[in-house]
């Protein structure tokens, strides 16, 4: 086996991609791989594809396996519950057999959707109560993944931003908005933790075979998305003003939503790692979109 091979399943994805650079950055031998978005050196792995999962963990015989692919896409799981399960429960199960059998530690990308909203933020030890499809395989999976082999790290987290033009999260699809003089509807009585990619892709590997079980890694904060979303408007230069604030009932989603939630981060403090703040993760993101102004001639 090698000692410093990670496998990092989804890394043509916001969170993939960043885990990736991270691990490189630390001189582990790095596979990545991606399904939609397969360039470069990247994998092709399609997680529907049971019959392709054990023989690439065989393969490739990693000490660390992250899996940072899922069905994330909430109102999408709501529609179509057994493609959730079959990605977020059945594919991690066959995973964390597969690196259970090798001696590899499987890293799973939970939420805090595996939770109800109604008295966050939540610690590790909470009860979880999921209200969506999609909170609910979540929490499963986890549960399964950490049933195969408890040295299994299921990482929660929520609320990921980043800048990285095509990416879907919430900042990047504010920007896209806002940018384009749009106006955007933005839910005031959600609360959350809302988390810089970069960050969470550091934890991710600084941890790595360093702990296992349940592990909160937000950023520090409880921020409401629509308090987040003008504060993000101000740093990057865009008018706050085409933003709309609205009740999660008037968005009319498929999926309900957590209202109250967060995540608590002492567990995480206590492992020595900081996560940096709405404040300067919103700042690093400006300063990577005026770079890359600069890089288009723009």
């Amino acid at each position: 086996m090698a000692e410093q091979r990670a496998l990092v399943i989804g890394a043509s994805g916001q969170v993939g991609r960043n885990v990736a650079q991270s691990f490189a950055a630390r001189g582990w031998e790095v596979v990545g791989t991606g399904n939609s978005r397969v360039a470069g050196a990247l994998r092709p792995l399609d997680l529907l594809d049971r019959k392709a999962l054990r023989p690439l963990v065989e393969e490739l015989k990693p000490a660390v396996c992250v899996l940072s692919a899922g069905m994330t896409w909430v109102d999408g799981c709501e529609a179509a519950p057994e493609k959730a399960h079959a990605t977020n429960v059945v594919a991690p199960t066959l995973l964390a057999e597969a690196c259970r059998d090798v001696g590899a530690q499987l890293v799973y990308l939970s939420t805090e959707y595996v939770f109800d909203g109604l008295a966050g933020p939540y610690g590790e030890g909470d009860r979880p109560r999921p209200i969506s499809v999609y909170g609910a395989t979540k929490l499963e999976g986890e549960q399964r993944i950490l049933s195969i082999h408890p040295d299994n790290l299921s990482i929660r987290t929520t609320v990921v931003y980043g800048w990285h033009p095509g990416d879907k999260n919430f900042v990047m699809q504010l920007i896209g908005n806002l940018e384009r003089g749009e106006r955007m509807r933005v839910p005031a009585d959600q609360y959350s933790s809302p988390t810089y990619a970069p960050d969470l892709a550091e934890a991710i590997a600084a941890l790595a075979g360093r702990t296992s079980g349940i592990l909160n890694v937000v950023g520090p904060e409880i921020v409401g998305r629509y308090e987040l979303a003008r504060q993000a408007a101000r740093v990057l230069g865009l008018d706050d003003r085409l933003l709309d604030a609205v009740t999660t009932a008037e968005l009319k989603q498929p999926a309900p939503r957590p209202l109250r939630a967060g995540l608590t981060t002492g567990r995480l403090r206590s492992l020595g790692i900081e996560m940096h703040g709405v404040g300067a993760g919103l700042a690093a993101v400006a300063q990577e979109r005026a770079r890359h102004a600069v890089g288009a001639g723009r």
